[in-house]
Order: C-alpha cells, then sequence, then structure tokens
C-alpha cells in the first residue's frame, strides 16, 4: 500500500508465537517472534521482550540470528528462521553485530570493548579505552545507547564519562587497527544525549541534550544542538539546533544523510550530513494526536530507502495515515512510502512502562525483515512482544 489514505487498526486478537499470520489490512506476512511466557530465563523478572532500538541492528550478518532484549535488560539470541530462543546472552551494554562474521557480537562494558562469539560462547576484550585516557576515572565508555558503529563495523563514535556520567572526551576507534585514530577532550561540556558514528565512518555525531536558540546552530567552539566533526574529531559544525528522534542512512547516491523529525517545521526530514542541506520528505500532521516517531537507517545494503514507525496516535480510531504504523520511506523529495502493517501497541505518555511499547522498528540489512515491539493494547504495562515482518526481496522494484 503506497497511498495515504487512513486505514483503521483492525481489531484482532493477539497472534500465538512463531506462527505467521497476514495483515489484513496492508497484505503483509507477520509473525509474532517472542512468547514472554516461555522464552525468559526463570531468573528474568521482566514481562516482556522487545527489539533493542530503531538505531539498532538485531540480525547478524548472514540474517541467521536476532538478538532480543527483555524489559529488564537480559538479551537473548533466536534462531531467525525457526524464530525458536537460543537463549540467554552474557553480554555487556549495546550489543552490536559483526558486519562480516556472523558469530561474532561486541558489547561495551565500562571502558571496554568486548566480543563474544555466539556459537563457541568464547569471550576476548577487543580494546580497553582507559589506557587511551590515563590519568582519568572514567565510568564508561560507549555511545550511551543509541549509537552503532560504521556499517562496515570499522569505526566506532564513542564518548568517554567520568564518574559522575559527564562527558570528557569523544573518541573514534578502529577496529581494524585497534587504535583510537582521534580523541576529542571536552571539558565543562553539558551531558550528551547519544553519540554515533555515521554509515561509512566519515562524520562523527553528538546529540547536545543543550538546543540551540531558534536560528541558530553550535559551532566548534560553542555546540549545541546536533554537532557533527569529520573523522579527525575536528572541523565540529551544528547542522540542527534541535534534533530528536534520528537515525544515520545512506541515499540512492550512496551520501551520508540523517533521516529525522523536524521539532521546528513537522516534517520527516533528510539531512546531508556533507553539505547540511535539508530535503523534507513527508509533513507531520500534529493536530489530532501526539504522534511520536522513529527512525531506522540500518538497511545498509538498500541505500535510498529507512524505515519509520509511529505510537501515540489517535484513539481508538487512527486520524492520520502514520498513526500506530510501519512504513518505509523513500530517501529523496517526493519519494514514496509504503504501509507495512499496524502495530496495534498502545502507548500512553503519562504511563511509565508504555516506553517499553513504543515500535521502535528496526530493519534488516537487505530490509526483508523489520522488527518492532507492540504491548497489544495492554497500556500500563511492560508485557510486551517482538513481532516480524517479512518482505520479499527487492520488494521496492516492484513498486508503482
Amino acid at each position: 500500500v503506497t497511498d495515504f489514505q487512513v486505514y483503521q487498526t483492525p481489531d484482532l486478537p493477539e497472534p500465538a508465537p512463531r506462527t505467521p499470520f497476514r495483515d489484513p489490512v496492508f497484505g503483509t506476512c507477520l509473525v509474532r517472534v517472542t512468547d514472554r511466557a516461555a522464552d525468559l530465563a526463570p531468573d528474568d523478572l521482566s514481562g516482556g521482550l522487545k527489539n533493542e532500538y530503531s538505531r539498532v541492528q538485531s540480525f547478524n550478518a548472514d540474517g541467521s540470528l536476532i538478538v532480543a532484549r527483555s524489559t529488564e535488560a537480559w538479551w537473548y539470541l533466536y534462531d531467525a528462521a525457526s524464530l525458536q530462543p537460543l537463549g540467554v546472552l552474557p553480554v555487556g551494554v549495546e550489543p552490536r553485530w559483526d558486519a562480516t562474521d556472523p558469530d561474532v557480537l561486541y558489547s561495551l562494558s565500562e571502558t571496554r570493548l568486548l566480543s563474544i562469539n555466539v556459537r563457541t560462547g568464547q569471550e576476548r576484550t577487543v580494546h580497553d579505552f582507559a589506557a587511551d585516557l590515563p590519568g582519568r576515572s572514567l565510568a564508561a565508555v560507549w555511545t550511551r545507547y543509541e549509537g552503532a558503529p560504521s556499517y562496515d563495523t570499522r569505526y566506532w563514535g564513542l564518548m568517554a564519562e567520568d564518574q559522575d556520567f559527564l562527558t570528557v572526551a569523544y573518541l573514534i576507534y578502529d577496529l581494524q587497527t585497534d587504535q583510537v585514530v582521534a580523541l576529542r577532550e571536552t571539558p565543562d561540556r553539558p551531558e550528551i544525549d547519544s553519540v554515533t558514528i555515521s554509515p561509512l565512518g566519515n562524520y562523527f555525531l553528538a546529540y547536545d541534550d543543550e538546543y540551540c536558540e531558534a536560528g541558530q546552530l553550535g559551532t566548534d567552539s560553542d555546540p549545541c544542538g546536533l554537532m557533527v566533526y569529520d573523522r579527525n574529531l575536528q572541523n565540529g559544525r551544528g547542522l540542527l539546533r534541535i534534533v530528536g528522534h534520528s537515525d544515520t542512512a545512506l541515499d540512492a547516491a550512496g551520501r551520508e544523510v540523517l533521516i529525522y523529525q523536524d521539532i521546528d517545521t513537522d516534517h520527516i526530514a533528510m539531512l546531508d550530513l556533507a553539505s547540511g542541506a535539508i530535503t523534507n520528505l513527508f509533513p507531520i500532521d500534529f493536530s489530532r494526536s501526539p504522534l511520536g516517531l522513529h527512525f531506522s537507517g540500518r538497511a545498509s545494503h538498500v541505500p535510498g530507502w529507512a524505515l519509520v514507525s509511529t505510537h501515540s496516535g489517535c484513539h481508538p480510531q487512527d486520524c492520520t495515515w502514520m498513526d500506530d504504523a510501519v512504513f518505509a520511506v523513500e530517501l529523496k523529495a517526493g519519494g514514496r512510502a509504503v504501509r507495512l502493517a499496524h502495530t496495534h501497541s498502545l502507548v500512553d505518555e503519562t504511563q511509565e512502562h508504555d516506553y517499553w511499547a513504543e515500535p521502535q522498528a528496526s530493519a534488516s540489512p537487505d530490509f526483508t525483515r523489520v522488527l518492532f515491539t507492540t504491548n497489544w493494547g495492554r497500556s500500563g504495562t511492560d508485557q510486551v512482544e517482538m513481532f516480524l515482518i517479512a518482505l520479499p526481496e527487492r520488494w521496492w522494484e516492484a513498486l508503482p
């Protein structure tokens, strides 16, 4: 479905786990991957399971495995073909798959980058960043949950935090050479929401908690909003005065871009990281609901497309085409949108547990599988499940 009509979310009972079904509105094939009643470890007191986040790749290099998170931060491995659970993963925070080795999963623990072979269970320390900042008492070196390495997992954009969890430095780590290739100390910096590196590793992005004044952008000496640095962590440029949910991606020409919610103009928009040029993709109608959006540029093999998921649309009747949905968008002006599924997730922003029910959809590298989270109407609980949407190979070539 590529039109912009409002299609109401159908009233369906929660599907049984691991039993495929057809979305009655959009015609896609879906399956509930997780089973909160059976898949959780005995000591895990979580209410449910989910894909980690929209900006995180859940599938391994050959698409044979999926990593999932429980609401109490236990990590689980699933077979991507049978969807059967394979057990608990003993990893730190921010598990990220290697881009070429399907058995290797990285994670971060305090100042160390770790790896684990998920088939053999062999663990090792890849790099300890404490040695790169001697004399510092560090609590963590990480992206602060939401970042990812470059698509080839060679370059990692990280932030170092002291014992008060204040940012003291930015780092770019080259996994291939096992070296910190750039380090920028950040004295007296306000808190940073998160950092990441661009898909090809050319740009370091820092999401500053301090927004710029209207009409202003950050500078190298006075950062605010979204700051972008070259790979050597020099030439800091403010590209957005304020930035909400977003993700990096590649457009059809291979340019590194950011797809994001433009808070100033109420558009789904695209930002060219090299030039700073902004392209509006689709207007967002906030007149009837407090719509929340997440973005995924994790389809690394499919430049020119990204994924959007929404929550907190109108209830009980949808009132915009974006309400409570998962859809793909083309990364160009006048591009197409492809409607994939309703989420059936009821998110009440006043309910703390409903954070877990935000769909936060993410696509596989080849964009043939999409994961999203839903509470299937159980607002106020953390009883969530992870669903999978299956798409034909190269589906974009068959679009009108």
